[in-house]
């Protein structure tokens, strides 16, 4: 849709619910990579890129800030001087509210994550006090969502099945070949999306213990059985 009118001069794009850990930056590297090739294609120059990363004011920002150094100097390195500036920002705060003035964006970006707690390592109260709502939607229910809110096009809609361990050998569809090693990636694919949240809550102290055992759990699960996220990926544009 952005290349069909035209790029702007400046791109303001959001990845909302970015995290802290490593997995961080890599939306926005894609965002950038994608946007760097079809500028290639036809011949132009792209454009600067104001950048927003959002998510709860107790995510870890300071970390963020402080691999920002490196980014800018690999978009240089791999991309060129002719590529232009991105400005990478931080914007606190839920997205369930509002974070942005009027049109202010022209793309943005939320993917999902699963946050497991195993009970008998904390108080139950904690336990009880933790709450995080989250509701799977199916296909029909999103473009019925989308159609009744009546603010977005839903230009596109996919389905998306990815193993739980996304280094997993993909020509066995039945179990993993090394259950520890796929219970280690799993939980380390959970760990870089939930660990903050549940550090605020619970603790440092319980963080490792837990994903040592979430791995162990899951190594077993798969052992028995290979099973998949199943990821609906939608691209919308607004209605003017």
């Amino acid at each position: 849709m952005l290349m069909s009118t035209g790029f702007p001069d400046s791109l303001n794009v959001a990845d909302l619910g970015c995290s802290s850990g490593p997995n961080t930056l890599l939306v926005l590297s894609e965002i950038l990579d994608t946007i760097h090739v079809m500028c290639q294609q036809v011949n132009r120059i792209s454009p600067e890129f104001q950048a927003f990363l959002n998510d709860l004011p107790g995510n870890d920002f300071n970390s963020i800030f402080k691999s920002l150094p490196t980014f800018y100097e690999n978009l240089k390195k791999d991309k060129g001087d002719q590529f232009r500036p991105c400005f990478v920002s931080g914007m606190p705060g839920s997205f369930y509210e509002r974070l942005f003035p009027s049109r202010s964006l022209h793309f943005i970006h939320s993917s999902y994550s699963l946050h497991w707690l195993s009970n008998g390592l904390v108080e139950a109260t904690k336990v009880d006090s933790f709450n995080l709502p989250v509701y799977t939607p199916y296909e029909e229910e999103v473009r019925e969502i989308v159609k009744k809110e009546g603010s977005f096009n839903l230009d596109k809609m996919e389905i998306v099945e990815v193993n739980w361990d996304p280094s997993d050998d993909l020509s066995n569809e039945r179990f993993v070949f090394n259950m520890y090693e796929s219970g280690k990636n799993v939980a380390n694919c959970i760990r870089a999306v939930s660990e903050t949240m549940l550090a605020i809550h619970f603790g440092e102290s319980i963080i490792d213990i837990l994903f040592t055992r979430y791995a162990h759990h899951v190594a077993h699960h798969l052992a028995v059985e290979k099973t998949k996220h199943i990821n609906i990926v939608i691209s919308m544009s607004k209605i003017n």
